[in-house]
């Protein structure tokens, strides 16, 4: 079967609300297996902030092109507001309606794998690049949950705020109850009335930047909003000296010294400290001792 190359300007496909967001790519595929999209921009309505996507890639159980392609936009937009922190009340409903289609979908046993390569996203005068940003997910029909993977190489920032303490690369594994998906998806990307309750279970969780190394499992309730989530579980860092003089030379004083008390308190293997951790009201708490990491 040979691709079919469909340029935006030819095929009138659904959208988002003009007020949430304009999308538009210089030109699409459908393949026998998925969507492939190029050049993909995604821009809020004011013009402030900007998603631009060299490719994406997407296998997904829709009906039809059109919804292959509404999915991959809503996840794009999701993107944005993940790690722009955005939320736009025109997007509530239409996001909660891509949810619910991926949520009949997962409850059916289905697979989504998506692929963002070259991404850049600048809000005002910061710009985050990365390299490239997968996540896949999968249903299953008879516990009513899904796991989930979400990787992110090639991460670099500029005008960021404490840029120098961020990750050049992320992975996490996790499960979730597929019912609580759409109301997720919309309290990222729009505004909720009531921020809903997402009780995640993290399997593992992976950081990395230079020598340092975050790994860590536990549970998680997600809200969309990052100050209303919560999560406990284990936390262990690899080379913690390391990025305790990363704070100091960014002037993270506070930073420093709970990560300097926090190494008091920890269990160390070798290179390794470890800590049972819970994370509420913005507070980090690590073997029963709260940090002062504000």
């Amino acid at each position: 079967m040979s691709l079919c190359t469909i340029t935006t300007a030819e095929t009138a496909f659904a959208a988002p609300p003009s007020g949430c967001a304009t999308i538009h790519s210089s030109s699409e595929e459908n393949t026998p297996t998925g969507l492939i999209e190029h050049d993909l921009s995604v821009s809020t309505p004011d013009g402030a902030t900007d998603l631009h996507v060299k490719k994406l890639l997407l296998s997904a159980p829709t009906s039809s092109a059109a919804a292959t392609q509404d999915l991959a936009h809503a996840a794009s937009l999701l993107l944005v507001s993940a790690m722009t922190g955005l939320h736009n009340g025109a997007c509530t409903q239409w996001l909660m309606e891509q949810g619910q289609q991926v949520a009949a979908s997962l409850k059916a046993g289905g697979h989504y794998d998506l692929t963002w390569s070259n991404a850049t996203i600048t809000h005002g005068m910061a710009h985050v690049a990365v390299a490239t940003a997968r996540y896949q997910m999968q249903g299953a029909s008879a516990t009513h949950a899904s796991t989930a993977t979400l990787s992110m190489n090639g991460l670099s920032f500029h005008n960021v705020a404490n840029q120098q303490l961020l990750p050049s690369a992320a992975r996490a594994t996790f499960s979730l109850p597929t019912s609580e998906l759409p109301a997720l998806m919309s309290a990222i990307g729009g505004r909720s009335t009531a921020a809903p309750a997402v009780h995640a279970t993290i399997s593992n969780f992976e950081a990395s930047e230079g020598r340092i190394h975050l790994q860590g499992q536990g549970q998680a309730t997600l809200t969309g909003n990052v100050a209303a989530t919560s999560a406990s579980g284990h936390l262990a860092i690899t080379n913690l000296e390391d990025l305790i003089e990363k704070a100091r030379a960014a002037h993270q004083m506070k930073l420093a010294a709970g990560l300097v008390l926090g190494r008091l308190v920890s269990h160390r293997s070798g290179e390794q400290n470890t800590w049972d951790t819970t994370w509420e009201g913005g507070v980090l708490t690590v073997n029963g001792f709260p940090l002062p990491i504000k």
